[in-house]
């Protein structure tokens, strides 16, 4: 399975690699936390970006990525901050206030894919300099996002008025998302899906596909409603702490970031992609019924949703930015690598 995402991280060319300079050559250890179980594709994209690291190094920075998680989803940062842990991926809308700019890639029907979505966030990102304005008291490695948000139920479900009612899990952003449409969302972590499908606590889940598979909820749902650029996204993030991160060695140091930034995101977002393809495959072979909503239900959509980008406008004027001029070179961006 590693040799997979490894072909698929070569084949997209988003690493070279690189030989650290013998005289300033040191091994070197950095301790990872994650937060998902060892079954989700993350546990297995990480490795491979371990790998990678290692290989650029010339087998001198190892980073050791914990075999369980050591803390919740919402407790990441605070790994990172403290100084448990030398890295961590993060979920942002965890941090409440803190990386309020980095959601634009949230925003509605706004990210095809995450191959898409995620080189394009970091090189907007950077662009604008919200990475020292946002990321004050850790070194940012790489941002990305999951693939397109998806509507997953027991039964078909089309349209408002068949949505209306449902109990869906949600998260972050998919929680409010939900509940402009008529759904009955219920916030709950990621790793509690599986158990409120089971006792039938919910109807539904609202996740990218990899999350059927990643959290076991394949046999639990049968229908897959497909909303063209995502229902939602989530951003993600992969963090060091400053000061382990300054404790490497320059060559190094250059190592981690040469698979990190642009490439490292592209990477990530890639890798996601692959893992939604995965378990969409799955859910055909299964003969689950696979829907995409309309252009007139969209079109009934998109105004009940207009509030997320109206939060996220609002958000940048308090921090007096020009929301209107940022969104629109983020929605260019996307537009950009999509061709």
């Amino acid at each position: 399975m590693l040799r997979k995402w490894t072909t698929l991280l070569l084949a997209a060319g988003a690493v070279l690699a690189f030989a650290a300079t013998p005289s300033l050559a040191q091994k070197q250890t950095l301790k990872m936390a994650y937060w998902t179980g060892p079954a989700h594709h993350m546990a297995k994209t990480l490795q491979v970006w371990a790998d990678m690291i290692k290989d650029a190094s010339g087998g001198n920075l190892i980073i050791e990525i914990d075999k369980a998680p050591l803390a919740k989803p919402d407790g990441q940062y605070d790994l990172i901050k403290n100084g448990v842990r030398d890295l961590v991926w993060i979920v942002p809308a965890y941090t409440r206030g803190r990386f309020e700019m980095l959601a634009v890639a949230e925003t509605p029907f706004l990210c095809p894919n995450a191959t898409v979505c995620s080189p394009a966030l970091w090189k907007w990102y950077e662009k604008h300099g919200l990475i020292d304005k946002e990321f004050t008291d850790t070194k940012l490695l790489n941002v990305f996002v999951h693939g397109p948000g998806t509507i997953h139920t027991r039964k078909p479900a089309t349209t408002l008025e068949q949505l209306k009612g449902i109990k869906l899990r949600a998260g972050g952003a998919g929680v409010p998302i939900s509940q402009a449409l008529g759904m009955s969302a219920i916030a709950a972590p990621a790793t509690e899906a599986h158990e409120m499908l089971s006792r039938g606590t919910i109807d539904g889940v609202l996740f990218p596909y990899e999350a059927m598979n990643s959290f076991r909820l394949t046999e639990q749902v049968k229908a897959h409603l497909e909303i063209p650029g995502g229902l939602y996204t989530a951003t993600f993030a992969i963090v060091a702490n400053k000061d382990a991160f300054a404790k490497l060695t320059p060559a190094n140091q250059a190592a981690l970031m040469k698979v990190s930034g642009l490439a490292g995101s592209a990477f990530f977002g890639k890798a996601w992609d692959a893992a939604d393809k995965v378990a969409r495959d799955d859910a055909v072979k299964r003969g689950n019924t696979i829907n995409t909503l309309s252009a007139a239900e969209l079109a009934r959509w998109q105004p009940l949703l207009k509030f997320v980008r109206d939060q996220w406008l609002a958000e940048a004027k308090k921090r007096g930015l020009d929301g209107e001029a940022l969104l629109k070179d983020f929605e260019a961006m996307v537009k950009a690598t999509s061709s």
